[in-house]
């Protein structure tokens, strides 16, 4: 067995999961450690979306990760802002010269209801997502660990895990909410929340906020504020109010992008531009007509000008892709120009595919501030070239249900967020209905291929493949810009991973 050290780790993982390096930011340009904390403080952070449950393995959406990731809960291993795959719950770990067996050395680390982590945790945490009869997880997270075999455990601090074969997502998966680890036998975990991490779950006022407080018994570094408070605030107006009057410390979020020049010129308030991997995106239900016939799809997506749509609804923000790939992905090629705007042409499209006058159809929209202010223009574009699209908005309780879980819908525009997430195309049960056999063998070539060159290559070909097929349009990427005091340091600039991470923010 090969031995890897976490310093080791730190040099060679981004490589070998697909990742790249990410300038590491700390807020206000100064180390906390540097300034006068106040380890009594409470940080209140503004959001849009509240969580609907705390199940954080079995139901969707990204606010629970979001507030319980590395914060309540935590996996093995965990992602930085940086970008680096760094020790989570393992002290330590080793790989097979085959890179079939990870052997994980488990660190002293005790759940909130002071029972020790045992490697019968850890095992049951895992045999929860391989089990292939459970609803309890989600599918996304059961397919992130399809190419596991077994998990055992060789004793009470030593976990083996063999997989089926060689998976360079492995570790990167590890990070995420599939990876987490929970108490063996916990049940309520909608409403519960009993983890390992630097803050225990506070309060849950639904439809506001929710707190949580420091883990004073953690193991490691304690959270340098004592209380850091998740303010839920679905009008984007209303959440750049709540930092311009001091209600907020962080707005974690810039929903409205037009706004940030009243912004501009405060002495108290600073704005932050980090990357993300939030691909904005127009999907369509492939399985259903008339989307199932690839010239429509084709015509939509050269009847909408991203660059006037960005302007429009983002303020000029945001970066045109082209496919399902964000730039600081290795095998990021700009494919932006691949369908440009051209109404003559989306009309010979849609004539060609048995449409000549167009066709109606539904837009779901969920309350998420960039399909809220993209609605219209995509529908008016739309409109041009004969399609007529009835706007429906969608609470996000529905969207999940009726349009992620059951893909009863025709065209929707959500925002996805998951880094190194282009398996979700190979999975012809998620909402897209995208089925490719072609597009399905890239992506498992990519997962084993033993250089990142190679892993590179083959996901290079699978982005070309998915923008020739138009299986969704890819409106933006989204910029992470966030609002805070001059005050806050240590806060993720960032988007990386599913988790805001908040034990290194402190008030100075």
């Amino acid at each position: 067995m090969k031995r890897t050290s976490f310093k080791q780790l730190a040099k060679t993982s981004l490589a070998v999961a697909g990742l790249v390096l990410i300038t590491t930011q700390i807020a206000s340009g100064v180390s906390a450690s540097k300034l006068s904390i106040k380890p009594d403080a409470t940080i209140t952070i503004g959001f849009t979306l509240e969580p609907i449950s705390l199940d954080i393995s079995g139901v969707a959406g990204a606010a629970i990760p979001q507030v319980l990731l590395n914060n309540v809960y935590e996996g093995l291993l965990k992602i930085e802002n940086s970008g680096l795959i760094v020790p989570g719950l393992a002290q330590s770990y080793s790989t097979s010269k085959n890179g079939l067996v990870y052997t994980f050395k488990l660190a002293k680390a005790k759940f909130h209801n002071g029972s020790a982590l045992t490697s019968a945790d850890v095992v049951w945490s895992f045999n929860r997502v391989l089990d292939p009869a459970s609803t309890a997880v989600l599918p996304t997270q059961k397919k992130q660990f399809a190419t596991v075999a077994s998990i055992t455990a060789s004793n009470a601090s030593t976990v083996v895990v063999t997989l089926k074969e060689r998976d360079n997502n492995f570790l990167f998966n590890l990070t995420q909410r599939g990876g987490v680890i929970f108490k063996a036998g916990s049940t309520d975990l909608a409403t519960k929340a009993n983890g390992t991490g630097p803050f225990t779950f506070g309060v849950w006022n639904r439809g506001s906020s929710i707190t949580l407080e420091r883990n004073n018994a953690y193991r490691g570094t304690k959270a340098l504020a004592k209380t850091v408070v998740f303010r839920y605030i679905l009008d984007a107006t209303a959440l750049s109010n709540a930092i311009l009057s001091g209600q907020i410390d962080i707005m974690s979020t810039v929903q409205k992008p037009e706004l940030l020049s009243v912004f501009k010129g405060r002495k108290d308030l600073k704005i932050y531009s980090g990357t993300t991997n939030g691909e904005v995106t127009l999907g369509m239900n492939n399985s259903k007509a008339p989307f199932n016939n690839l010239k429509v799809r084709q015509a939509i997506r050269h009847a909408i000008n991203k660059k006037a749509l960005i302007k429009t609804a983002w303020a000029g923000y945001g970066l045109e892709i082209g496919s399902f790939v964000p730039p600081t992905d290795p095998w990021y090629v700009d494919l932006s120009k691949e369908y440009p705007y051209d109404v003559k042409l989306a009309k010979e499209l849609l004539k060609k595919a048995g449409y000549p006058n167009g066709f109606s159809m539904t837009l779901d929209v969920p309350p998420a501030p960039y399909a809220l202010a993209s609605q219209e223009f995509i529908a008016a574009s739309l409109a041009k070239v004969g399609i007529k699209a009835t706007i429906k908005p969608v609470a996000w309780g529905e969207w999940l249900d009726r349009i992620f879980g059951k893909a009863n819908y025709d065209m929707t525009i959500v925002a996805h967020v998951e880094r190194s997430d282009m398996s979700v195309y190979a999975n012809p049960g998620y909402y897209f209905r995208y089925n490719s056999a072609a597009y399905q063998a890239l992506i498992k070539k990519a997962s084993s291929a033993r250089t990142p060159a190679a892993q590179a290559a083959a996901l290079t070909k699978a982005a070309q493949l998915l923008s020739d097929d138009a299986a969704s349009d890819w409106l933006w990427l989204l910029p992470n810009l966030q609002v805070a005091k001059k005050t806050i340091t240590g806060f993720p600039v960032n988007a990386v991973g599913d988790a805001y991470s908040v034990a290194g923010i402190a008030k100075n």
